[in-house]
């Protein structure tokens, strides 16, 4: 029986050791990496890692792959069958000239099986030499016959030339070095399961439930304000400093607000509460036809459903008050934000003895605006709250953005100053499901299909 014991843990011992040797050399391999020198900024996506924690998830909570069987659906992650040597950490590039594309290049292991992929998707495919083009709605991608450089953007057929002409040159290793050399290096050290670095670092995490990012890239998970939630869709917090980061001048309407001017009269934190729904006067204007078939234009005015919307900006409130009308941003009695300003729905306006300036949605809040800002836990940090079930279930949202937001459920964040220039912001964005990886809901929920 020892014998038995002793062989076993042996077998155990060796497997865990070439398990680990595996997974060690796959990360080696995957930093030998070449980087363009003109990239603005590189992102690494840790694909061992979401694969092992997607694994794990499924593992220890097998209930919601039980009960997607019976859906007749499938928890499925990640396809083998492409032709494509998938690495234990993927690369991908942003340059200066086209900001809003990620590139990317792979090994091929099978060229057949890549083409017979890309047939499948019914993608337009061209053969040529010395690369063949693959073009969708949101990829474009240049192959030869064992590596595949790609680009995704979200705009589609966004600066296609000089798309492929980036492709072509991160094929022929053009002005390229390798990580370790690069001002990117660091990546190499980084946890999350993204980690960009560049103009901007942010790491973001995939797990059960929810999808957590940050841009303290080396930092450790923050504590949110949970009494900011209560009774509100929505809540947001901006400190003071929070306004020198807008732009010097800010136009809307034909009218232009200076931000020197505007912090000179903001002394403390602005806050928003969205508290459900409200309804305000609107004019719906159709035509119908007069004995002699002339359109005649025919006014009905109706109720609109908008959010229930109540603000305060701790400041000078008369002196802003009387710039914001000067600016043309006020009515001349400074009760509401000119139409023009803000189309989308009325703001009215009102000052308090308490050097505050109110905004509301509704049109007779001043005695429900005195609660706004207070209790909510100190100024000096950002904030901001959405119960995206709430907003959408009251139906106001814009078509678009409730189809994006659909698969989620909350998103919250909170930003600290650190410096003068240093802003640290962490997020939390939670889904349904709190038993199933975040990022497999998101591709079950179709909220990825912009991507290839």
């Amino acid at each position: 029986m020892k014998r038995f014991l002793w062989i076993t843990a042996a077998v155990l011992v060796l497997l865990t050791l070439a398990t680990s040797l595996f997974f060690a050399d796959r990360q080696r391999q995957s930093y030998a990496v070449q980087v363009p020198r003109d990239a603005v900024s590189v992102v690494k996506v840790q694909i061992d890692g979401l694969v092992a924690d997607v694994l794990w998830d499924q593992l220890w909570g097998p209930s919601h792959v039980k009960r997607a069987r019976k859906r007749g659906e499938t928890y499925r992650f990640l396809r083998t069958d492409i032709g494509l040597a998938i690495p234990a950490n993927l690369f991908l590039y942003r340059f200066a000239d086209q900001p809003h594309v990620l590139f990317g290049i792979l090994r091929i292991k099978d060229v057949e099986e890549l083409q017979a992929f890309i047939h499948q998707r019914d993608w337009a495919y061209e053969a040529a030499t010395p690369f063949s083009r693959v073009v969708s709605q949101h990829l474009v991608a240049l192959h030869s016959a064992d590596s595949i450089a790609f680009a995704l953007s979200w705009e589609p057929g966004e600066q296609l030339a000089s798309v492929e002409e980036r492709l072509r040159r991160l094929l022929q290793g053009d002005q390229q070095g390798p990580l370790a050399a690069s001002r990117f290096r660091e990546l190499k050290s980084r946890k999350g399961h993204l980690n960009a670095m560049g103009q901007y670092g942010i790491r973001l995490d995939f797990k059960r439930g929810e999808i957590t990012f940050s841009t303290d890239v080396v930092g450790d998970a923050t504590e949110f304000p949970s009494q900011l939630k209560t009774g509100n869709t929505g809540f947001l917090q901006l400190p003071a400093w929070c306004w020198s980061l807008m732009p010097p001048a800010w136009q809307s309407g034909g009218h232009t607000v200076s931000r020197d001017s505007l912090m000179r009269y903001i002394s403390g934190k602005t806050c928003v509460q969205w508290r459900g729904a409200t309804t305000q006067p609107d004019t719906v204007i159709n035509y119908a036809y007069d004995d002699d078939f002339n359109p005649v234009e025919v006014r009905e005015a109706i109720d609109r459903s908008v959010p229930a919307l109540f603000g305060a900006i701790s400041s000078d409130a008369k002196h802003l008050a009387a710039y914001l009308a000067a600016q043309g941003i006020l009515d001349a009695d400074l009760a509401r934000i000119k139409p023009e300003v803000f189309p989308l729905f009325s703001l009215y306006t009102y000052a308090d003895a308490d050097k505050r300036l109110f905004f509301s949605t509704v049109q007779d809040a001043e005695k429900r605006m005195a609660a706004v800002g207070k209790g909510s836990g100190g100024g000096d940090f950002l904030y901001g709250y959405l119960d995206i079930v709430s907003a959408t279930q009251q139906g106001i949202l814009p078509g678009r953005l409730q189809v994006l937001l659909a698969p989620l459920s909350t998103i919250e964040i909170q930003g600290v100053r650190k410096a003068e220039a240093e802003v640290v912001v962490h997020g939390r964005v939670t889904l349904p499901d709190e038993s199933v990886n975040s990022l497999v809901q998101l591709i079950h929920s179709g909220a990825l299909n912009w991507l290839p």
